[in-house]
């Protein structure tokens, strides 16, 4: 079983990401707090703070066959992001439980000021499951 703090973040494949971002802050009341690039994708993050949802909003390299199915069909949910302690730990607990591993530990240097860490895996519904620890 992994272990989770929180809910950290939800993210969306959106067509535009600065467009999307500005609807958020402009007319639900969420601030921005973060603008990020990595591996051709542009992320920005909002949070409202009232409820502290924090949402990732993602687009993807133009051509790439998420930034057409997000132009084409609008946005939508690409996973959900669990908070952990111990990222090894827990990805270690990942594969004793025999979850379905998409991608293993992944560094991301540009996200936050000191990094980021993922893993992702696919829930029995074939939901992405983000487990992730901020640096």
């Amino acid at each position: 079983m992994v272990n989770i703090k929180a809910l950290q973040h939800i993210g969306i494949i959106v067509p535009d990401v600065e467009e999307s971002a500005r609807w958020y802050i402009e007319k639900s009341g969420f601030v921005q707090e973060g603008d990020f690039w990595a591996d051709g994708s542009h992320a920005i993050f909002v949070r409202n703070p009232a409820s502290n949802v924090l949402f990732e909003l993602i687009q993807r390299p133009d051509g790439s066959p998420e930034a057409v199915e997000a132009v084409a069909w609008g946005g939508h949910i690409d996973h959900v992001a669990y908070e952990v302690e111990d990222l090894p730990l827990e990805f270690k607990h990942a594969k004793e439980a025999g979850m379905e591993i998409i991608e293993g530990i992944c560094d991301v240097p540009t996200f936050w000021e000191n990094g980021f860490q993922y893993f992702l895996v696919y829930s029995a519904g074939r939901e992405k499951i983000e487990y992730c620890r901020v640096l």
